[in-house]
């Protein structure tokens, strides 16, 4: 339910609603003690756990019948998607919050997350939180399909209260709280444990993608063969090590490729965060691997990597299988909040399907005519829902790692803009650039010295510092934080339309230059060649999921800008990266 007012009403009209031994999961910035405090229960029939938001990702895995989240706090959306998959068929979300006709203006100080130096908490619009009030009342408050018509005055005396059964009685919760696999579960481990050729495993958020992995790791080291895990890193893997022999062996993409030890069968969690060109050599040395991966969810998004990624096993390794688990553990099928979620955080966009229905004429004719460059108004994108899918549908399947909080960025952020090239209202190509540089001479000699990083900024500062261009930091840059085109359009030039568009914005916005850091692969450093931009840093170290160091190439756009292009000298230095 929705609780509006003062953050003081609202907690104590949030405590009213606490049961005994329900499990209750409360984010807040409040101490735990003050919110024990307010709740008229004896502490021992209490299951409370309170904890800021930053914290979240420790409830992971666990269940919860009551979820209150405090958004005077911070409404830190990525917490809020991944704390909602905790609670269970039945349960019900909380969720306190100024009035709405005065939410969208308030100073929320997770604004402090993406704004750069020298913006402040008035500089941001608020269109996220306008956009989030719009659907607040279409949301089902409890998972069993409650919708309020609208935000709970938190002075009322007279609220509605939360359903005291607790709910682990439910026919889909039972695999969540007692650990034991369900048949779907069941069914993709047994296909594991038979399979002589490379799986993938494919499963949106809640469906315990990683409890099988870490079932199937168990069973194959009592049946004495060797399996390895590998991932991202240690800390992705921890929903598989909940579930798994804690003798099972653990490899990092590099560590992995580069050392090549002996197994049985090689797992692999979350491969979408992997590069497809280190997943391919995986399948050659390991013929017997699993490829797992999150297909919607609150961190990030496998579809594009499913296309990407099935293409080339289909290449191969042509007997490779295809494994879906559709049946959430918490839930039921067709949860109302799950769907609400997935609309409003936009965690199940796809690419919108923009090819005319006569596909003779897609590709290189279609996209040249009609087709033009257009920089999007912000409160456009945040007010056109179908405009708004479709340009975070192309940047979620070209980055992985998207996140809910790149859509508050990308609609708040008061130093982004975003560009697309649009043909009959179809978002063929969208970029989003970075306003970044013009450092005062006292900062960037503060930048350059290693004595000040002031918030944003990656490009100019890490030249300034790194790579010892103080000019980087002087001169004003415009950084390309994404860039993507529509798959139906792609290898058609169109992205390179699109970037002759940005280099004439950005000189008309002033910019000495544009920037742009990527891992370097011998196909991106070319790619960015051939549109003119100069490598201007190589980082040190290999990121240990891609194998692949960091780097900078900049497009100079002024005199200024040649002047720092021709003092670029990308071999990796001796500052650290």
């Amino acid at each position: 339910m929705p609780l509006c007012g003062t953050q003081a009403l609202c907690l104590r009209a949030a405590a009213r609603q606490v049961s005994p031994g329900v499990p209750v999961f409360w984010l807040t910035d409040q101490e735990p003690a003050a919110i024990q405090a307010l709740i008229p229960l004896p502490s021992a029939t209490l299951a409370l756990h309170v904890l800021p938001a930053r914290k979240a990702p420790t409830l992971l895995g666990q269940d919860c019948g009551l979820l209150v989240f405090d958004a005077f706090s911070g409404f830190d959306v990525n917490a809020f998607a991944a704390v909602s998959g905790t609670l269970v068929g039945g349960g019900t979300l909380i969720l306190l919050s100024p009035p709405w006709a005065e939410w969208a203006g308030f100073p929320d100080p997770d604004y402090r997350r993406f704004l750069p130096w020298p913006y402040t908490l008035a500089d941001v619009q608020g269109r996220f939180l306008a956009r989030l009030v719009r659907w607040l009342p279409q949301a089902p408050w409890s998972r069993s399909g409650v919708m309020p018509a609208d935000g709970l005055d938190a002075a009322s005396a007279d609220l509605p209260g939360v359903p005291v059964a607790w709910s682990e009685n439910a026919p889909w919760a039972g695999a969540a709280n007692t650990g034991s696999p369900t048949p779907d579960q069941q069914s993709a481990v047994e296909a594991i444990l038979q399979a002589a050729a490379p799986l993938t495993l494919m499963a949106d958020r809640g469906r315990g993608k990683s409890a099988v992995l870490g079932m199937a790791a168990t069973r194959l080291l009592q049946q004495g063969r060797t399996p390895i895990l590998c991932a991202p890193s240690r800390q992705t893997a921890v929903n598989v090590f909940r579930h798994a022999d804690p003798a099972l062996p653990f490899c990092a993409p590099d560590e992995l490729l580069q050392t090549l030890p002996v197994a049985d069968v090689l797992l692999v969690d979350e491969a979408a965060a992997i590069p497809v060109p280190l997943l391919a050599r995986m399948v050659q040395h390991y013929p017997h691997s699993v490829f797992a991966t999150t297909v919607h969810g609150y961190e990030g998004s496998g579809r594009g990597f499913v296309l990407r990624f099935q293409t080339l096993l289909a290449q191969q390794a042509p007997g490779w299988q295809a494994l879906q688990l559709e049946k959430p553990l918490r839930w039921a099928v067709g949860d109302a909040l799950e769907r609400w979620l997935n609309r409003v955080l936009l965690l199940d966009v796809e690419v919108v399907d923009t090819v005319p229905a006569n596909r003779a004429v897609a590709g290189v004719q279609a996209a040249s005519v009609g087709m033009v460059p257009v920089r999007l108004a912000r409160e456009r994108l945040a007010q056109d829902e179908s405009l708004l899918q479709q340009v975070f549908g192309l940047l979620v399947t070209a980055h992985y790692q998207t996140r809910p909080s790149d859509l508050r960025q990308l609609l708040d952020a008061p130093d982004l803009s975003v560009h697309t090239l649009l043909q009959n209202e179809r978002v063929l190509a969208v970029a989003v650039l970075s306003r970044e540089g013009g450092f005062d001479p006292a900062l960037a000699q503060a930048i350059h010295a290693g004595q000040r990083r002031p918030h944003g900024h990656p490009v100019p500062q890490t030249l300034c510092f790194h790579a010892g261009l103080l000019e980087a930091a002087l001169l004003h840059c415009e950084r390309i934080m994404r860039i993507a085109v529509h798959p139906e359009y792609q290898r058609h030039g169109l992205g390179c339309r699109l970037l002759a568009y940005l280099q004439q914005y950005a000189r008309q916005q002033g910019a000495d230059y544009l920037g742009v850091s990527y891992a370097l692969t011998p196909g991106m450093q070319a790619f960015w060649a051939r549109a003119g931009f100069v490598l201007a840093r190589i980082g040190q170290k290999r990121d240990r999921a891609s194998g692949c160091h960091s780097a900078v190439s900049i497009r100079p756009l002024t005199a200024a800008g040649q002047g720092l292009a021709a003092r670029c000298q990308p071999a990796p230095n001796a500052r650290s990266s």
